[in-house]
This record gives structure tokens, sequence and C-alpha cells, in this order.
């Protein structure tokens, strides 16, 4: 999103602010009989506080009546400009989850890679200044606010391609690493490539794998890939010289269906059609040890655990299973949602505290957690066809729905209970539809080859911001982590990045071409990195500012 634009709040340490401005005294007079006291009208008693209630105060308004604070006067500009109000307002739109990896990923890059990420957008003078604060306690809030700020007022991206990894058939998949230092690609062919960065900026292979994988993922700090192929899932650990070694080999006695790390990286989650999830964690040798076995009933498609690692679900055809962890390490069956008809998603919320599931019977399904540790349906989102994909926002406030019945419902939690906010309408079926980082805009795909952004007015209703179109089918649309730009893929040969402008409007920033369809094309984690696959070819593709 624009970083004024939105409606956060925000808390962190306080900077040292000016002196407080002199207030001249106040004149006294009697009329009719009583003693007036007319107060002059430049003096606040806001502005009498200390500097530590100024900003508790400050906490609770949102990011365009702190900018609107600013304005006020000279000394409320200097305020809030020393306290870094502006730029912790728009930081704490992000989940803590969220926000804890990004501090991660500061804490890991050199000075040097800091540089790098800025000087697309901003000069040298900029690049310097924020650099020398990399130790302050909001650091993390002032980087990606003007980052974000700057790409925001730049009206179009040169597109600059910093590595192509060539398979000798179709590729399909491409996965950066969240510190975008790690890239991993998949063919046909069953070989799987992973390339890193070097010092310099350039990109080299490190590792060709003789593997049938169906899925690969870094972990979350980017040291270990796990793929899954029908046979195993392997993990692979980045050495100190930076090549890849096998770490373990994970077996079912049926197909791999589903292979996948925990939020902290410190776990995996495996499913197959044996009937069984398998956990293992990694030690502090540097060794992953099987941690449980779990028994399911049925046959095993995906299963995920939860944010905070406490809880996983596991769902096939028609159902989907929750489990618990328990005090001794063992897991256990805490509740089951079942559907009449093939289940398309399920996603937990991010404190773990509820569960939405989508179905084909035309019905998304929201549990949650009780005092006593099962699960209980809270409610019900009716469609007239198929829900394809039922996702909750980042806070786990919100949740939308895309249909089959042309429509995108949106439901919202208050005390408990989850109450119906919008529906908004389409023209043809709704294929998928998601959140931004801080739930004011949401992304829609429709199968009539366009995209739509809306935005959450103030009101509460939602108004269509723009129409991403393309000549063909599309096969994707996300938003950048910060919210502020959103790509979409096509069959047509093209992916296209549109910017959310500094008046609120969605622009077109840039069209990427292509040889052949797009199999997939998502932003790094950075925002200023776009990866994208098309027949036998992966790029990483560096946005930058039109000169």
């Amino acid at each position: 999103m624009n970083p004024l634009d939105n409606n956060s709040r925000n808390e962190g340490t306080v900077s040292p602010t000016p002196k407080r401005p002199r207030l001249e005294a106040v004149p006294t007079g009697v009329t009719a009989g009583r003693d007036v006291t007319a107060y002059n009208q430049n003096q606040s008693s806001f502005l009498c506080l200390p500097d530590e209630p100024k900003s508790v105060i400050i906490r609770y308004l949102g990011l365009r009546e702190i900018a609107r604070l600013a304005r006020v006067c000279k000394y409320l500009g200097d305020f809030v400009e020393n306290s870094k109000a502006l730029e912790r307002a728009w930081y704490r739109r992000f989940p803590s989850q969220h926000r804890y990896q990004l501090k991660t990923i500061f804490k890991a890059k050199t000075n040097q890679e800091l540089r790098d990420w800025l000087r697309p957008f901003a000069n040298n003078d900029t690049v310097e200044s924020l650099v020398e604060r990399r130790d302050n306690a909001y650091f993390p809030a002032l980087f990606l606010f003007t980052n974000s700020k700057l790409m925001s007022l730049c009206e179009k991206f040169n597109l600059e391609t910093k590595t192509e990894i060539i398979h000798s058939n179709w590729i399909h998949k491409a996965t950066l690493s969240d510190d975008s230092r790690h890239l991993v690609t998949a063919c046909v062919d069953n070989i799987l490539k992973i390339s890193s960065r070097e010092n310099d900026g350039s990109w080299k292979v490190k590792a060709n794998i003789s593997h049938n994988v169906t899925s690969a993922t870094f972990s979350s700090d980017g040291r270990h890939l796990l793929t899954a192929s029908r046979v195993n899932a392997i993990i692979y650990g980045m050495e100190e010289d930076g090549s890849w070694k096998v770490k373990v080999t994970i077996f079912h006695e049926d197909d791999v269906c589903s292979a996948t790390f925990s939020a902290d990286g410190r776990h995996v989650l495996t499913s197959g059609f044996d009937k069984k999830l398998k956990i293992y964690g990694l030690e502090n040798d540097g060794s992953w040890q099987a941690k449980a076995t779990i028994n399911h009933n049925s046959q095993v498609g995906l299963a995920s655990f939860s944010i905070d690692g406490h809880h996983l679900m596991a769902y096939g055809t028609y159902s989907v299973t929750i489990y618990g962890k328990q005090a001794n390490d063992s897991w256990n069956a805490k509740g089951t949602i079942n559907h009449s008809g093939w289940v398309m998603t399920a996603q937990f919320s991010a404190d773990g505290s509820y569960v939405v599931t989508a179905s084909k019977d035309g019905k998304a399904k929201i549990y949650g957690q009780q005092d006593d540790g099962s699960w209980k349906k809270i409610d019900e989102i009716l469609h007239d066809g198929s829900v394809y994909s039922a996702k909750f926002s980042t806070d786990g406030t919100q949740v939308v729905t895309a249909s089959e019945d042309k429509t995108t419902k949106i439901y919202g939690l208050q005390a408990g209970s989850w109450i119906k906010k919008a529906i908004i309408p389409h023209e043809r079926p709704v294929h998928s539809a998601i959140f931004s980082a801080d739930s004011r805009h949401l992304l829609t795909t429709i199968t009539n080859n366009t995209a739509k952004i809306y935005r959450l007015e103030t009101d509460g209703s939602w108004v269509e911001k723009t129409t991403i179109s393309h000549k063909d089918m599309i096969y994707s649309a996300t938003f950048s982590t910060d919210g502020c730009l959103a790509v979409t893929d096509s069959k047509d040969k093209t992916s296209k990045i549109y910017g959310l402008g500094a008046d609120g409007s969605w622009l077109q920033k840039a069209i990427i071409p292509h040889r052949a369809f797009v199999g997939s094309a998502a932003f790094g984690f950075d925002g200023r990195h776009v990866v994208a696959f098309s027949y036998n070819s992966a790029k990483i593709i560096e946005l930058q500012k039109d000169v």
C-alpha cells in the first residue's frame, strides 16, 4: 500500500524531541460579575504534556491522522519526524510473525546488502543516512517505509534481469528464498538447480540434483531446502562453502503428497498416501531427527502447521482434521471439519485460533479453538456454487471467499463471532481472492482474463480501484510483501506489475514479456525482485527507477 494510505497504529521506543514551545501568559478579566479566563487560541494541553505521554497518545492514531497532525504546526511536525511515528504506524500493520521475519532478515544483511536494496530508488545521501541507523529499534520500520514510499512515487519501473536459469525442458517450479539470496528451479526432466547470489551481485548455480521434484521450498532463514517427490522428501542444508548437502531423507510407504516447513524453519511436516504424517525437527548440532509419526484415518492430500507450531492440519478429499501438540510432544486429533464436496483450501489464522476451509459443496466453514482444546464450528459462508478458496487476512480478523457464483464474500471477526461485511459481485466466476498485508486492499482473479483490486473505504465498503486485463487466462495474482505492488501472470505470455500511487490509485508500472505462457510470477520478500518462469527459463528481475 501507499505508506500514507493506512489506518494502523504504532508503538515502540521514542526518540528525543525538540524543547516545548514557550506559551504566553493567559489573559484574565471580570465580566457580568464572574471571573473570566480567556485562553490563548495557540495554547494546547496536549503540547504541555511530557514527551512520553504525547507519544502514547499518538500511538492510538491512524497513519493518516498522524500525517495530518504533523501538518498542524512546526513543533508537532518535528515531534512526529523525530519519534518516527509515521514509520512505526505504517510498520504496525504487519502481523507479529511477519515483523519478526523482517527483523531476522535485516539482522542477517550486511551494510552493503542494505545499500544495494535501496539504491535502485534512493540517492546516496538517503542510503547512507538509513544504513547508519541500523542499530536503532525502529530501523526495519524506517527502512521499509522509506523504500515503499520511494517506489510508490516512481511512475514506471525499468526491468533489469539479474540472472536467467536455463533448463533443457519445461520448468514447473521456481522459488526465491526470503532473504533473496537463493533460487531453486525444478524441471520436468527431473533436474533440480539451486542458484545463489555471490558477493559481487552475480548469480551462480551451486547444485544440479537429479530429483523428480513435485515441490521445493526454502526455510525462513534460507539455509535449508525441502523437496518432495513421489517417493520421498529430502532436506538439504547449505554448507559454509555455499554448497548444498543432503541432511536427511524422509520415506513414506506410498506417494509423498506434501512437505512443508514450520514458520520458524525448525520443523518439517510430510504427508503421504500411506495415511501417515511425519514430523522431523532440527537439532542444535544441525542434524534433523524424527519427532513424531501420526497415523491418519485416510489418505492425506496436504498438511501444514499453524504459525505457532502448536497445531497442524491434514486434509484429504472431503475432510480436514486438526491435530494438537501435547505436553509429551505427541499429537492428538482435536477436531474434524467435514464437507460433502472436495476440499479446495484450508488455512489457519495468524494466531492459530481459527481454521477456514473452502469446498466444492458451496460452503466455507470457520472453526474456532475452544478452552478445552477442541475445535467447534463458528460459522458457515454459503455460496451458490463451488467455493474455490477461503483466506484469512494477515491479522486473522477477516476472511474472504472466491466462488463459482461470481461473488467474493468478506466476513469480519467481532466479539468471537464472524459477521458478514461485504459481498462483491463480479462478471464471471472468481478463482481467487487475497488480502494485502494491511487488509485494506483485495486482489481477485476472474475467469474472463482479468484481475481486480478493491480498496476498503472508511465507511466499510469495498470500492474497485483498477482492473488488470490480459488477453488470455490469468494463472495467479499476488501482492508484494508491503502491499504496494501487485503482479499477475498469464497464458498471454506476459506478467503485469501494478503499483499503488501517492493518490491511492493503482497504475500499471511494468510489463514483463515472456517467450511462452508464464508458469508463475511472484515478488521476492524484499518487493524489489520478481521471480518468473516460462518454458525452460527462470528469471530474477530487479525493479528499478525509470530515469
